[in-house]
């Protein structure tokens, strides 16, 4: 039997209650009776109570899965009464107040090495831009992002190139969409060839994509993994082995509370295995992909991470990693990076010869923003 602890102990109502309204994130740490502990950690449900004792609950359900063992829970069941009434009704102000009054847009922003400050790019009200990917050639640096208008919500592929004097993308081509949603345009190379894996959850796959003529023009050549729900998908080669690091999602694990690692000898035309069957990250503020791999001068490979405790796409984490092996995976946090003021998120970050580039969550507090998001808000009320 497994038993588990869900937060700090307490009581299971009291652990859902203020895990929805004020923990950054739930941690449950599984006790197995050989001695083993393997902690596990979550993005509690902000807007319901009943649905964060559900998500709890299958986190539960697929350890059992995994594992084929039945958990045992340690906390005491006292419920809360008086308490619990009082915790509702400011769930809803608080619900009320961010829904409403708060209606937030992700922009891109840059910066030379060394810099502290990021210079915004010129970004248009009710369109997103993030997960921004750059590329230097030719002595011009080509940003790859998500571009999605809320209006319509599905995100496609986009590129341009930057202009640092005027702070903004030009020649901006929209070169991948799709009738599903793609994000995260992770490009790398194989063999000196120019490639793209965007994310393509929607579609249930991880797609592969070749640069035909650059910038704008890419081919699909083939599906690397394909029935799954996976998100921010790279990979990295090592001793002839290449491995992909991807987030699914299953029944217990939503985007974001896991890294999962496959390998392959050749992924243009072998398939991919996973490494293990009990996932290589399972901490909420470690485990999402932000961005790619790099290596430093010492030839040490370090992961770009998210944060996704608090809010989705919290902050940024730089990861040393110091095992990679088809025996395993092993990394440690180095360092996050700071949100810049006036932001609430940031979630992608990047470099290209000395540029960095990031993604940043805003909050729109002028008349036209907050018209629209109630717009947007009505139009959901009235579409259920």
């Amino acid at each position: 039997m497994i038993s588990v602890k869900i937060g700090s102990g307490k009581s299971i109502d009291y652990e859902v209650v203020n895990s929805c309204l004020f923990y950054d994130k739930l941690t449950l740490t599984f006790l197995f009776s050989d001695g083993r502990v393997i902690e596990s950690s979550l993005l509690p449900n902000r807007v319901s109570f009943s649905k964060n004792k559900k998500i709890i609950n299958e986190k539960i359900s697929l350890f059992e899965k995994r594992f084929n063992q039945e958990v045992h829970i340690i906390n005491s069941k006292r419920t809360l009464f008086i308490e619990f009434i009082l915790y509702f009704l400011f769930l809803i102000v608080k619900n009320v107040i961010i829904k409403l009054f708060m209606p937030n847009q992700w922009i891109i922003a840059y910066r030379r090495n060394g810099d502290e400050h990021w210079t915004r790019i010129k970004y248009k009200k009710n369109e997103l831009m993030a997960d921004p990917f750059i590329y230097y050639n030719n002595n011009k640096y080509y940003v790859f992002y998500e571009a999605l208008n809320y209006d319509i919500n599905r995100g496609y592929i986009s590129v341009g190139e930057l202009d640092t004097k005027e702070n903004k993308l030009i020649n901006v081509k929209t070169i991948i969409d799709k009738n599903y949603h793609l994000s995260f345009p992770y490009i790398f190379k194989i063999n000196d060839e120019l490639y793209m894996i965007p994310e393509s959850s929607e579609n249930n796959t991880i797609d592969l994509y070749k640069c035909i003529e650059f910038p704008y023009q890419w081919n699909k050549v083939r599906t690397l993994i394909n029935n799954i729900q996976a998100v921010d998908t790279i990979l990295i080669e090592k001793e002839g082995i290449w491995y992909l690091f991807t987030s699914e999602k299953v029944c217990g694990a939503p985007y974001g509370d896991e890294l999962t690692i496959f390998t392959s000898e050749d992924p243009l035309t072998l398939p991919f295995q996973r490494i293990s069957n009990i996932p290589s990250v399972h901490d909420i503020s470690l485990a999402r992909n932000a961005g790619s791999i790099y290596k430093d001068s010492t030839g040490t490979l370090y992961r770009v991470s998210q944060d996704c405790s608090r809010r989705y796409g919290y902050k940024v984490n730089i990861m040393r990693i110091n095992q990679l092996s088809k025996d395993g995976y092993h990394e440690e946090l180095i360092s996050k990076f700071n949100l810049p003021k006036n932001t609430i998120a940031m979630h992608t970050y990047n470099i290209a010869n000395d540029i960095e580039i990031t993604d940043l969550k805003i909050i729109n507090k002028d008349i036209y923003s907050l018209g629209k998001n109630s717009l947007r808000i009505l139009k959901k009320i009235i579409n259920k």
